[in-house]
């Protein structure tokens, strides 16, 4: 089947995540019967389209939950829930704290994306914190280019350089950031600290609200990977409106952390 159909299906529900979602018109966007559809989906995904509707409604609840004062029962109202005790039973099954739990904590964000149909269907689930951050300045190595493949290699060899003049321990010490940014087609890269470098150009970070993600390892592959299952599972899956021209990595110990700037939600 063409997963661009079954892409178009899942922005069909997305679009009516709040609403009365019609199966026979899954079947007519996928152009197959529900029968076949729900083996298909069974097939890549491991779940019933009926559990994964419901996931992605208790995903959004989670949000709202915890990012505006709407009644808890409006909020299960809203996706679909006729009761609050079906609604909590759900909710503590899928996240394992109760909606009212849910409100009073600040501790992660947890969501269970949209589906992005591929080669890999895994769905990943997704633990963030939400984070302000106070204006920082930093010392910092600067590469750029034109292309985006072309500032990879100027990474690579701004990478081997450091290593070589020593600076790449000294930035360790306090924890190393890395700033991707583009300004009028042009790719940028940042590397530095805190820690002040006289010879270095000082790069100033604004104020800002972030989503923050955290890997226990350093590994460039897994970072990559992580960054790509942001950008087609989470960024469409959350009601953040995200800069994307400005990405956040920072390097600390074995620990990395991945920085996406927020400027609002939207319900």
């Amino acid at each position: 089947m063409n997963f661009l159909y079954l892409n178009k299906m899942v922005e069909y529900i997305e679009d009516n995540i709040d609403d009365f979602i019609d199966y026979n018109m899954l079947s007519k966007i996928v152009n197959t019967n529900i029968f076949i559809l729900e083996r298909i989906f069974m097939f890549l995904t491991n779940m019933t389209i009926n559990e994964y509707i419901k996931m992605r409604r208790l995903s959004k609840a989670f949000e709202d939950i915890r990012n505006t004062d709407k009644k808890i029962i409006d909020i299960a109202l809203k996706y679909q829930y006729n009761s609050a005790t079906s609604f909590n039973r759900a909710f503590k099954k899928l996240f394992n704290i109760t909606p009212s739990e849910c409100r009073k904590s600040d501790g992660i964000y947890k969501i269970i994306p949209k589906l992005y149909f591929e080669s890999n269907n895994k769905i990943y689930n997704f633990d963030y914190n939400i984070k302000k951050i106070n204006s920082i300045s930093l010392y910092c190595y600067h590469v750029k280019a034109e292309s985006h493949s072309n500032l990879l290699y100027k990474i690579k060899e701004l990478y081997e350089k450091i290593k070589i003049n020593g600076r790449y321990e000294q930035f360790n010490e306090t924890g190393m950031y890395g700033i991707f940014s583009k300004e009028e087609n042009i790719y940028h890269y940042y590397l530095g600290p805190t820690l002040s470098f006289l010879d270095l150009e000082i790069l100033k970070l604004e104020e800002n609200q972030y989503a923050e993600f955290k890997l226990n390892t350093r590994n460039q592959e897994k970072i990559v990977a992580l960054q790509d299952r942001i950008n087609k599972q989470w960024i469409p899956s959350t009601n953040y409106n995200v800069k994307n021209n400005l990405k956040i990595e920072l390097y600390k110990k074995e620990e990395c952390f991945i920085y996406l700037p927020i400027n609002s939600l939207q319900f």
